[in-house]
């Protein structure tokens, strides 16, 4: 068989239409021209594929990489903060302890120094009120210490009226006035 004859030579194969069947088969050959053109088509796809589609990848993975990097970078700077912070807050608290405390033995100087200076002040309250008392005391003695020699004056005066009034020995008015006299010794 020619070359001719190979290439016209048509197996039909079912479900493919017998128009496109007859179509030349020759297509399949490999020829010098068809080469050259293949690779001028690859190349040109291989620059436009370069141009259009591996420089953006390749610049949205760097920019992929410098956001990992980023962030990478900014989860380390957050642990050192939280660690700071940690810090920072274990310092405040130690010192508000230390505040309270201070506070705390303050608000119990100054209350013994309240209960010291109000114990004081009942203490002068108290003394202050037993004096007045004890001068009360001896206003009322003294007066009725008056009222009783005021009293034996009177009874002595009375009874000096009736010892005038009567006539008595001298024996009698004795031991009568020893009587009165040993009654109003106080």
């Amino acid at each position: 068989m020619s070359e001719n004859e190979e290439t016209h030579a048509v197996v039909s194969v079912h479900g493919i239409p017998d128009v496109i069947q007859q179509l030349p088969s020759d297509v399949m050959k490999v020829s010098g021209q068809m080469v050259v053109l293949t690779w001028i088509a690859f190349l040109i796809a291989a620059i436009c594929l370069h141009k259009l589609l591996w420089k953006p990848i390749l610049k949205a993975v760097g920019e992929r990489e410098k956001g990992i990097s980023d962030a990478l970078e900014g989860a380390e700077q957050a642990r050192t903060e939280i660690a700071s912070s940690e810090a920072q807050c274990k310092v405040l608290v130690r010192q508000a302890e230390e505040e309270s405390r201070t506070l705390a033995e303050q608000a119990k100087r100054n209350a013994a120094i309240i209960v010291g200076k109000a114990d004081d002040d009942a203490r002068l309250v108290a003394s202050q009120r037993l004096r007045d008392a004890e001068r009360q005391i001896e206003v009322e003695y003294r007066k009725s210490f008056e009222a009783l020699r005021l009293d034996a004056a009177a009874r002595m005066t009375d009874t000096l009226e009736q010892m005038m009034r009567q006539t008595l020995t001298a024996e009698q008015k004795q031991a009568y006035q020893s009587q009165l006299v040993n009654e109003v010794k106080l």
